[in-house]
């Protein structure tokens, strides 16, 4: 082959990979459609166009570097259009079926495919589609085959109609058009990341292979934001007051269950070991059952207060005092005529009122309480200094299915540092009776009141439009529970236990002996799924 006849030849297959490239794009662009499709929509319109431009920018651009890295070299050292065209198809095959399965598992998880997701997605496959491993297999071969040959397809039809695809003359448009909406969506993120734009900078994990450019380090490094300052100003979007509540999530539709029997929950402020011991005794005398697992209260007993009354994360606690909010369960308790009534012992602090998050309420006297044997809800405070009262109260309600608990540990405020977080320094205890709950290995006060209420009420959608816990009646994994410890984030899981500061430093604990695990990190599914779950009354989390 002469010189001449070889630069040709290699201008010509140069020329087929740019077309070939270009189908795959618009292949791209098809198929990427599907994560704007399942992602929240954007609450601007300026983010709904960063939106559009990134969608277009970011699947021109994968396309394009695979063919740059993959099959540009190829043309130059190996120009055998045979090879060329089987090697490119393949290329394209593989990366297809990449893309495919990520945009699956991002539609069923809301996260992109890595090591920790490929096992996840393999594990649920085994569920669903038990003892046909065989079949699953066979049925992605099939895919892939069918795929590379319509890859195959589209790399002889580029090649042979080469000179009719180059007379239409749409290269340079359709390249101008994916340049310039990749270096505006980068620019964009740009100034959204300097300026704390949320509605863009959320979009961060919408695309896979999505490495935007950040303000912090492009600009800092250029001397243009002061880095504290920029992270002050980051620190600002974590308190309460930008917080914008969406709760309930939904209007709660809501049934009453026919079982009228009254429910009651008895909670402490905390009890001390000795007072522990005693309700153990008083537990067996009056024929309540202890849980079976581990129930973790709150390190201070206000955060665990607002906890178990409302069953939310303790960071949404100022944003509800502020707007004055109830809890979104007592109004179809209301509808249904069934009464709702607070009690509290004299010794009960003035500081853990009701009051302070929605004026509306009152707590009794425990002097008053008389209880009903049906339709009738009770949640009884009794400061540890009044734990005499126990008995009694227990015999004015033994017809009642009756929860008892505290809201903090008994030593929490002694315990310095994240050794707090233990599992057996926030252990708290719990006794039932009328409930027969499952064996569960982990739970929190955010699961209390949704357990009060689950024999009582049936709602559109369970509790997870008004509350962040679950009922304990259910069996199921348990694993992670996600807890709030303000300004901490705890996650508990089987093996570890990860503890997140509002900074965004996090350690990661073995959950037996809880040993710093050095340079571990917590598995990024299992934390996007912690945030997103904490972050569900936020209206950030769903659009209006």
């Amino acid at each position: 082959m002469g010189k001449h006849q070889r630069r040709d030849k290699i201008a010509r297959l140069i020329s087929w990979g740019h077309w070939f490239t270009f189908i795959n794009i618009l292949l791209c662009l098809a198929l990427g459609s599907l994560y704007l499709e399942a992602s929240p929509p954007s609450e601007t319109a300026l983010a709904t166009l960063y939106s559009v431009v990134n969608w277009i920018g970011h699947f021109a651009f994968l396309p394009f570097v695979f063919f740059i890295i993959l099959i540009f070299p190829l043309c130059l050292v190996l120009p055998y259009a045979r090879i060329l065209r089987g090697w490119a198809a393949l290329i394209g095959s593989l990366g297809i079926v990449a893309l495919v399965a990520d945009l699956l598992f991002y539609r069923q998880y809301g996260y992109h495919l890595n090591s920790y997701s490929l096992a996840q997605m393999a594990k649920d496959a085994e569920t669903v589609f038990a003892g046909a491993s065989f079949l699953i297999i066979l049925g992605v071969l099939l895919g892939f085959l069918v795929l590379l040959g319509f890859e195959l397809l589209v790399a002889n039809y580029t090649w042979k109609h080469l000179q009719e695809l180059q007379r239409r003359r749409i290269g340079a448009s359709a390249t101008s058009v994916f340049v310039l909406c990749f270096f505006t969506s980068h620019l964009t993120h740009v100034w959204a990341d300097a300026e704390l734009y949320e509605p863009i900078t959320q979009q961060d994990d919408m695309f896979p292979l999505s490495y935007p450019t950040t303000a912090k380090t492009l600009m800092a490094k250029h001397g243009f934001i002061d880095v504290e300052s920029y992270q002050a100003q980051q620190q600002m979007l974590m308190v309460a007051d930008n917080i914008r509540l969406r709760y309930p999530q939904n209007e709660l539709l809501c049934t009453k269950r026919p079982d009228e029997r009254s429910k009651s929950l008895i909670v402490f402020d905390r009890l001390t070991q000795q007072q522990q011991r005693q309700l153990a005794t008083i537990a067996t005398d009056s024929e309540l059952v202890g849980f079976n697992g581990q129930l973790l209260g709150h390190p201070s007993r206000d955060g665990g207060l607002f906890q178990l009354v409302y069953g939310l994360p303790d960071f949404y606690q100022e944003t509800i005092a502020r707007q004055n909010i109830a809890p979104a369960y007592l109004k179809p308790l209301d509808d249904f005529g069934l009464q709702v009534n607070w009690y509290a012992s004299a010794n009960w602090s003035q500081e853990l009122t009701l009051s302070s998050y929605y004026q509306d309420s009152d707590l009794l006297a425990l002097q008053s309480f008389a209880p009903r044997p049906r339709n009738q809800l009770n949640i009884v405070f009794i400061d540890g200094d009044d734990f005499a009262k126990l008995p009694d109260i227990l015999a004015k309600t033994q017809q009642h299915q009756l929860l008892v608990t505290a809201l903090a540990p008994s030593d929490s405020e002694s315990i310095l540092g994240q050794q707090q977080f233990m599992p057996k320094n926030m252990a708290v205890p719990l006794y039932e009776r009328g409930y027969s709950l499952p064996e569960h290995p982990i739970a929190g006060l955010m699961d209390l009141m949704p357990t009060l209420l689950n024999q009582t009420m049936s709602c559109a959608g369970g509790t997870k439009n008004f509350s962040n816990g679950e009922s304990l009646t259910d069996s199921g994994e348990r694993w992670p529970l996600i807890e709030t410890y303000s300004p901490y984030i705890v996650i508990y899981d089987s093996e570890e236990i990860t503890i997140l500061d509002n900074t965004g430093q996090f350690s990661v604990y073995s959950f037996a002996e809880f040993e710093l695990k050095k340079g571990a990190e917590p598995p990024v599914p299992v934390l996007i799924d912690a945030l997103k779950d904490l972050k569900r009354f936020s209206r950030s989390a769903k659009t209006d």
